[in-house]
């Protein structure tokens, strides 16, 4: 309990409550969410898990994928509905998340352009199991993760451009920490989200990936992989003089818990075939911790 200590003592109620309450990476950090915006934030995971599970729980095979299209596009048509568009003639939602979703639009505003993007991103990995290079993965990267952050900031209250430009850089951080933590796993589904020409700039070839080959040319691809999430947490951070840090602050605490994960993937060597990589309870909440130190002890009155 040091580091509580070097806080303004209104927070360490809130300090007690991170530690009762932190078993999970984000779960924590949305305590600072009133009750309107975390049932906002749970309708926008909803949409997110639906639309991704079409297209991972599908049956193999053509008929699954013909059956995750014609999903796909249900949903699209579903978000017209939600935003009412013409072609529709009126029709409400079908769904009761399309409902839920319709009416917590009418106060926090939703990108309609972003649910379409996250439907276009997931529709992605029907056509392809790997990626050429950075741009294609970027694209991906864009529109499962970045335009999840652009409902989030909807949801915070802050759509301004420089918070448009932070949800973007945090987005493609976080997605390429997830590709670099989970090779493993993404490998045991037929899918490598490695860039081909970065494996290849390091003599690696995807079936050295399929087959959990972890040697220094693996290292070496890791370590350039790394280096492109770093950048993108530094050009978020960079914003940060720019947004408002209280009302983005689940979103700090998010990219500054996935941030350590890369370090602890760092400190491993890049050997993500054995182990999969996260953070001792204890750590998440000093991230969190210190993150609300940053922002402001303010930020819970």
């Amino acid at each position: 309990m040091e580091l509580a200590r070097t806080i303004p003592s209104g927070a360490v109620a809130l300090w007690r409550r991170l530690v009762q309450r932190s078993n999970s990476n984000f779960k924590f950090a949305f305590l600072f969410l009133g009750p309107e915006q975390r049932e906002g934030l749970q309708q926008v995971y909803e949409f997110c898990r639906v639309v991704d599970d079409i297209v991972d729980e599908r049956e193999p095979g053509p008929a699954g994928e013909e059956a995750a299209r014609r999903a796909l596009a249900g949903w699209s048509a579903e978000v017209a509905r939600i935003y009412g568009d013409a072609y529709v003639d009126d029709d409400p939602p079908h769904t009761e998340l399309g409902r839920q979703l319709a009416e917590s639009n009418k106060h926090f505003h939703y990108p309609r352009d972003a649910f379409d993007e996250i439907i276009a991103g997931v529709a992605m990995d029907l056509d392809r199991n790997t990626y050429d290079d950075m741009e294609q993965l970027r694209l991906y990267c864009y529109r499962v993760a970045s335009c999840v952050g652009f409902l989030c900031l909807a949801l915070f209250k802050d759509q301004r451009e420089p918070a448009r430009r932070y949800a973007e850089h945090l987005g493609l951080a976080l997605q390429y920490t997830n590709i670099l933590r989970d090779v493993a796993e993404d490998a045991a589904r037929g899918r490598i989200y490695l860039p081909l020409e970065l494996l290849a700039r390091h003599g690696l070839t995807p079936d050295d990936v399929f087959n959990y080959r972890y040697d220094g040319r693996f290292v070496g691809a890791a370590a350039d992989f790394a280096a492109a999430a770093e950048r993108e947490y530094h050009a978020a951070w960079a914003l940060l003089p720019e947004i408002q840090q209280r009302r983005l602050l689940p979103a700090e605490i998010m990219g500054r818990t996935y941030y350590e994960i890369l370090q602890e993937i760092r400190a491993r060597n890049y050997n993500v075939f054995t182990r999969r990589a996260s953070l001792r309870r204890r750590d998440k909440l000093r991230v969190a911790f210190l993150a609300l130190a940053r922002a402001g002890a303010s930020v819970l009155s």
